[in-house]
């Protein structure tokens, strides 16, 4: 039965583009790798292209080793209109069913336990055959390629690490390389400058870094994947100092094809800044195949683009950090959403300028034909538009209430276009995105659109849970001896691992003081609410580096915050405990 459904969806596959090069296994220099740390799995190449991998039919399992998925392609794509000096003014690249981009580097993957841990699935899904087949070499082929990775992990390059000895440079003896907490991390770096553009565009001059991490876990962040994206808009030959991009989006883009790619529908819900994709009935050919439930499948936006403001009282997520002064360009991650259809209403648009121009009406949620400058509206039967953005599909499934996918266009191969914008970038400019890949099964096809929702805020929590607060101290100002106590060594740092279960390390630094020899310490533990947990620490210390396991086994799930105090400093950052 497998074998026939794979035929079905290869006709697909055989109508787009082979245009990467597929690693069948491990080396030195491989031109793509995967995430498949957990329940969802999903193939990145080294220019951020997501190639058909499984069964020539899905970019990535799910569930992992099963040969099946529920995504055929995905990628980020982006456009603006951009000024410096070039005859085109709008331009859209990225990746869809080709790539319009180049790799700077190779990619490279690493997880915290690949030395002692079974590597049997990892090495049946990195070479795509079935774990009874996996030998002690392709196994050591994996383990090899992962203690590479980590030596020449590219932290000068933008990718993430455990900064243990806290002395800012990336050192494999020392250092854990990788989003810190994370079970495995994959990191790439790209441009826009390829001959053979996606639509048509020339170059913008864009360096691009995307992050992936995931946890190994077998509750809902088990079936999470999730992604950074930074864009520094470098420019080209071309630039001049006076060189921006006005009125530019980033997509999260992807052709879901939820087992077998005939029978889809499309949703969104704009509370959750989540766009998703699920079976149009109770059964689908390819999961029945397998005896499973259709699942849903679908991204969500946990940060958008943020802006200086230079206001203290503004503050958004960039780089794993809350930054004050800056606000977000949005008022809402998911600015609109909307989906096409192979054969639809409004179908996939054309690899040349003119699907540019289409590709950017679809970005400012509009039909894409015809193409900018136009704005025709979506039908009022599938769209709502509000001050936040254009969303289709907004409606509720699950109930059958609001604009709901089914009701204008029957089942089919849907596209999905999560959107963040629009806001501008100057020459030497940087933003950056955050998205999760989110995968769920329920009891039904509609209650798998159920799950999805409630795995789609476990993954918010979790994001959120890890991000550190604003390196700064919060000093007493009715002090009148601040200056006797200075702060320059007085840290607490972010804990480690995050999220944890159940234990984990808390570092942190108390200053030197002219006044005394030792500082009242005090490091205590609250949960969201502000109940004090536990204090761990209570007493009088000399200056110096200090650190203390937490045990958080009798304590359930959720975001926890611990703070430090030391004289009149005091420190507060946030940990999740996830079980």
């Amino acid at each position: 039965f497998s074998t026939i459904c794979v035929c079905a969806q290869n006709s697909k596959a055989q109508e787009l583009p082979n245009s990467i090069d597929k690693l069948a296994k491990t080396s030195d220099s491989p031109t793509s790798s995967l995430i498949n740390i957990n329940n969802i799995t999903s193939w990145v190449s080294e220019k951020g292209y997501h190639y058909w991998e499984v069964a020539s039919t899905w970019n990535g399992e799910y569930p992992i080793s099963s040969n099946v998925g529920s995504i055929f392609a995905e990628g980020i794509v982006w456009g603006g209109k951009v000024y410096d000096g070039f005859s085109s003014i709008i331009r859209v690249s990225g990746n869809t069913h080709y790539s319009g981009c180049s790799s700077l580097t190779r990619p490279y993957r690493v997880r915290t336990d690949y030395k002692t841990t079974d590597l049997t699935v990892d090495a049946a899904t990195s070479n795509k055959i079935s774990t009874g087949n996996v030998t002690a070499s392709d196994i050591q082929a994996i383990r090899d390629q992962y203690m590479t990775d980590w030596n020449e992990w590219p932290a000068t390059e933008g990718a993430p690490f455990n900064d243990v000895n806290n002395d800012g440079i990336y050192e494999p003896d020392e250092d854990i390389p990788g989003v810190p907490g994370a079970s495995q991390t994959l990191f790439i770096k790209y441009n826009d400058e390829l001959s053979s553009a996606l639509y048509g565009s020339p170059s913008i001059g864009l360096k691009i870094t995307e992050t992936y991490w995931a946890y190994s876990s077998s509750g809902a962040i088990g079936n999470v994947i999730y992604k950074k994206v930074n864009i520094i808009y470098a420019g080209t030959d071309s630039s001049n100092s006076n060189s921006q991009i006005d009125s530019m989006y980033i997509v999260q883009w992807s052709d879901p094809d939820v087992g077998t790619s005939s029978d889809d529908f499309a949703g969104c819900d704009t509370a959750l800044n989540l766009g998703y994709a699920y079976n149009s009935k109770s059964t689908d050919g390819t999961y029945s195949g397998i005896g499973m439930t259709p699942p849903a499948i679908g991204y969500r936006f946990l940060q958008g683009v943020s802006e200086y403001t230079g206001n203290s009282s503004d503050s958004s997520i960039f780089d794993f950090k809350w930054r004050k002064g800056y606000k977000y360009s949005n008022t809402k991650h998911m600015s609109s959403f909307v989906y096409f259809a192979s054969g639809g209403a409004w179908d996939d648009p054309g690899y040349n300028y003119n699907g540019t121009l289409e590709f950017y009406n679809l970005m400012r949620g509009y039909k894409p034909n015809p193409p900018y400058p136009s704005g025709v509206p979506f039908p009022n039967e599938v769209v709502d538009y509000t001050l936040d953005g254009a969303y289709l599909l907004d409606g509720d499934p699950v109930t059958g209430t609001g604009k709901i996918d089914g009701n204008y266009e029957s089942a089919g191969d849907r596209r999905i276009m999560l959107t963040n914008g629009p806001f501008s970038l100057k020459l030497g400019d940087s933003v950056e995105v955050v998205v999760a890949l989110i995968g769920a099964v329920g009891n039904g096809y509609l209650n798998s659109v159920t799950k999805l929702k409630e795995y789609a805020v476990n993954a918010d929590t979790t994001f959120l849970g890890m991000i550190s607060l604003a390196d700064t101290q919060v000093v007493d100002v009715k002090s009148s001896d601040i200056k006797n106590s200075t702060p320059y060594k007085f840290a607490l740092n972010q804990n480690y691992p995050n999220p944890f279960n159940p234990t984990t390390t808390i570092k942190y630094s108390v200053p030197p003081t002219e006044a005394v020899s030792n500082q009242f310490v005090q490091l205590k533990i609250f949960d969201v609410v502000g109940n004090e947990i536990a204090t761990l620490i209570n007493e009088f210390k000399p200056a110096g580096n200090y650190e203390i396991n937490f045990d958080g086994r009798n304590l359930s799930s959720g975001v926890y915050f611990y703070q430090l105090k030391a004289g009149i400093l005091t420190q507060t950052k946030k940990m999740v405990l996830m079980k």
